[in-house]
C-alpha cells in the first residue's frame, strides 16, 4: 500500500507542476502576442502577461512574476516564473518558468 500511495502522490504532484508550467507559458504567450503588436511594447506584453496570471493563477500558480529580459526593439521576450504548489508537508513548492518570444510587427513599404 505505500508504494501504491507514494506513485498516487507522485503523480498527482507531476500534475500540479505541469498545470502551473501551463499557466506560465500560457501567461508568457498571451503577454508577447499584446507586447508584439504595432505601436505596443515589452510593456504592454508584461501587464497582458499579468492580467492573465491574477485572473487564472489562483494557488496554482505562487509568487510568479513576470520579466521582459531580452527584448529589443526588434523581438519580445516574456518570462513568467513561479512556484508550483507541493503536495507533501516540508517539502518546498517546485519552480516553474516559462518563456516566449516573437519578432515586434512594424509597418513597412512595399519595395
Amino acid at each position: 500500500m505505500p508504494v501504491v500511495l507514494t506513485v498516487f502522490i507522485t503523480a498527482l504532484q507531476a500534475a500540479l507542476w505541469g498545470y502551473a508550467r501551463n499557466l506560465a507559458q500560457s501567461a508568457a504567450r498571451e503577454g508577447v502576442t499584446a507586447g508584439r503588436m504595432y505601436g505596443a511594447g515589452p510593456g504592454a506584453g508584461a501587464a497582458q502577461a499579468r492580467s492573465v496570471l491574477k485572473r487564472r493563477a489562483g494557488t496554482n500558480l505562487t509568487g510568479h512574476a513576470v520579466s521582459t529580459a531580452g527584448s529589443s526593439p526588434n523581438l519580445i521576450r516574456i518570462t513568467v516564473t513561479g512556484r508550483a504548489q507541493s503536495l507533501v508537508p516540508g517539502i518546498p513548492d517546485w519552480p516553474v518558468t516559462a518563456q516566449a518570444s516573437g519578432e515586434v510587427e512594424r509597418w513597412t513599404v512595399p519595395q
